[in-house]
This record gives structure tokens, sequence and C-alpha cells, in this order.
């Protein structure tokens, strides 16, 4: 098998979030206390709960603490 064949890509942000918080050793209550918020609003936010406004900024915020691409956080327009 050549490299790179039959890779899975994850385009989901909740499930990007997820990794990348286990790869890089990070709890939720420390993405919670980044952005401002309770850790579970900021779940509710990865989750995709709360759409709009102030929701998508902490999104975008997140996507960024997190080294996520920004386009992976599903927002139409930049806060």
């Amino acid at each position: 098998m050549k490299r790179g064949e039959n890779q899975m890509y994850i385009t989901n942000f909740a499930e990007l979030a997820e990794v990348m918080m286990k790869r890089k050793h990070i709890k939720l209550k420390e993405v919670a206390e980044y952005i401002g918020t309770s850790a579970v609003y900021a779940r509710h936010v990865i989750d995709g709960f709360y759409k709009g406004g102030k929701a998508d900024s902490y999104k975008l915020e997140i996507a960024d603490f997190l080294g996520i691409d920004r386009k992976y956080a599903n927002i139409k327009e930049e806060v």
C-alpha cells in the first residue's frame, strides 16, 4: 500500500477538536479558561449546539488555540 492511501480525513469540527485536545494533552477546562467560559459552554460550542455571534467567535478562538484550520470551524463569515 502506498503512503497516503486509504486514509480517513476528519472534517467535523467536534471530532477535530477532540483529536487535537488528546494530541496536545489539553483538557476541556483549559480550553474553557482560554476563551473565558465554563467547560460546559465550551463543550456545547465545540459540539455546535450554539451558533452565531459570540459562539462563532469562541469557535474560532478554540480553533486557533488547538491549531485547527479555521475553515473547519464551519463559520459562514469571519468574526
